[in-house]
């Protein structure tokens, strides 16, 4: 690991002014002092609930398609994100450094390195050199494969989900995992300061702080200068340059106007389970709270001559058929005793590939047992679809990307004709093609402006990682047998028609 990787400058506004690259030094200093972290004051989490829509095909228990076929909005999934303050999120990303060196140690010891796939990094090696960290479509490629090369069985694919999962973490449970990561019986001051704030954690609704400050809202001009300004909307904030709500000392008018809220049980008793979402410690911390299920389950899916992978709360198992309704048993039974946690049990979903005429094919059960709509559904796993024999998109994650495209493009649109200098009227095609098409999906260093000056850019060491084509293309070029070519070989045509839609 590079030196002080964990060390990041991040620019969404928060609570006090963010952190400056010439800081590093002095901030990382701070950071590894044990007795500050004893005695730091952590400010609260800023609190946004993501909105994430579901449009989708409904079918029956049976596997009937409802609707005639045609997508409907269901219930749309709502997500916590807490922030934490640029100081005390480098605080959070160092402490997980450190956990996740030892949480390593402990996947190679236990033989578990391939089985846990989130927030890892994941070594891909080609001809004995690492050529890059495996990504989702790795993890689905390994999956695949292994049904494939094993054709001659008659498998399964269980796929199993946790039940809220960040949101049910015991906080005992967590902490002599914790302890266990340091084979000690309690923890470490500065261990058990942060261990407090990420599960006792204070938080300020973002709308709330918003209110109070937005008529001094901080912002960067593009000579870099500071100053406040009054803003109209939380919306307007990446276009205005908005930098910090406020500065470190307006906790006490925060606190003063009651807006901190705690991790409370009804509003009256602190909550004994619960980590918040958007720290950089969270997803380290939710990996070695499941690591003795993880041990125990790998050793008896290995037992039965199977698979058993983890991304997060989506768990999967390939086993052989004989063994499915054990597998689920052991799943529903060992989360419970383990992890206090719970398996959603309407989300396990079964899918059986059986041999036929020298090719795989791929059919789900329907109130446990396979009907004549079983083979008109595909095993998707982390994004793709599978039949057997051929990988393709998951066409949620198409109709999604086509989305974006057509908001953005009308979106485009509204901007041109409300932007009050020479370019009025005017789509900036370029960002679209940038966002949405093979012309971006290149991987390259971003430019900077220079400060001080309107024409005069540089290079950075940062790097636009590209967009959905980048994906599909690396897609494309990992899996042996795929459709995805055809999958997006319309995609620059249909982004040409969103624009010309929108010009109109």
């Amino acid at each position: 690991m590079k030196k002080n990787e964990w060390f990041k400058i991040k620019a969404y506004p928060h609570i006090d002014l963010p952190l400056a690259w010439e800081d590093k030094e002095k901030i990382c200093g701070y950071v590894k002092n044990r007795k500050n972290i004893e005695k730091h004051s952590f400010l609260p989490f800023i609190h946004k609930t993501i909105i994430s829509k579901k449009i989708r095909k409904e079918y029956d228990s049976e596997g009937n398609i409802l609707n005639d076929g045609k997508r409907v909005i269901l219930e749309p999934k709502a997500r916590d994100i807490y922030f934490a303050n640029h100081l005390d999120s480098n605080i959070f990303s160092y402490y997980a450094h450190l956990l996740n060196k030892r949480y390593e140690k402990k996947l190679e010891k236990k033989d578990l390195k391939q089985v846990v796939t989130a927030y890892r990094k994941v070594p891909l090696f080609e001809n004995g050199k690492k050529v890059r960290n495996k990504c989702n479509i790795d993890f689905a490629n390994d999956a695949f494969k292994y049904i494939k090369e094993n054709r001659n069985k008659e498998l399964v694919a269980i796929a199993l989900d946790i039940k809220g999962f960040f949101d049910n973490i015991k906080h005992e449970k967590l902490k002599k995992a914790w302890c266990n990561l340091y084979s000690t019986p309690v923890l470490d001051k500065d261990h058990y300061k942060v261990f407090k704030n990420i599960t006792k954690f204070s938080y300020v609704e973002e709308t709330d702080l918003f209110n109070l400050f937005k008529d001094r809202i901080f912002v960067k001009n593009k000579t870099g200068d500071r100053r406040k300004k009054k803003i109209k909307k939380l919306k307007h904030f990446e276009n205005q340059r908005v930098i910090a709500f406020c500065e470190r000392n307006d906790i006490h008018e925060i606190r003063r106007k009651g807006l901190i809220k705690a991790n409370k049980w009804n509003g009256d008793k602190l909550r004994n389970y619960g980590i918040c979402q958007g720290s950089p410690i969270s997803s380290v911390l939710a990996n070695i709270y499941m690591l003795e299920f993880d041990e125990l389950i790998n050793k008896e899916i290995n037992n039965i001559h199977g698979i058993y992978r983890r991304y997060s709360d989506d768990m999967v198992v390939v086993c052989p058929k004989e063994h499915k309704d054990f597998c689920i048993k052991l799943f529903e039974n060992k989360i419970k005793e383990i992890c206090d946690l719970k398996i959603q049990s309407e989300k396990t979903q079964v899918f059986h590939f059986i041999k036929s005429k020298d090719k795989l094919i791929c059919g789900q059960e329907f109130n446990g047992k396979l009907n004549e709509n079983s083979f008109k559904r595909n095993f998707e796993y982390l994004g793709f679809s599978f039949d057997g024999e051929t990988v393709a998109l998951k066409t949620s994650s198409l109709a999604k990307y086509y989305r974006k495209m057509k908001l953005n493009a009308r979106r485009s649109r509204f901007y041109s004709k409300t932007i009050n200098n020479k370019s009025k009227g005017q789509i900036f095609k370029r960002r679209l093609f940038k966002k949405f098409s093979y012309i971006g999906a290149r991987r390259a260093k971003k430019f900077e402006r220079i400060r001080g000056t309107t024409d005069k850019w540089r290079k950075t060491e940062k790097y636009n990682w590209g967009n959905y084509i980048t994906y599909a293309k690396l897609a494309i070029k990992t899996f042996d047998n795929n459709v995805i070519k055809g999958q997006i070989r319309k995609h620059w045509n249909n982004l040409n028609k969103e624009i010309e839609k929108a010009s109109r």
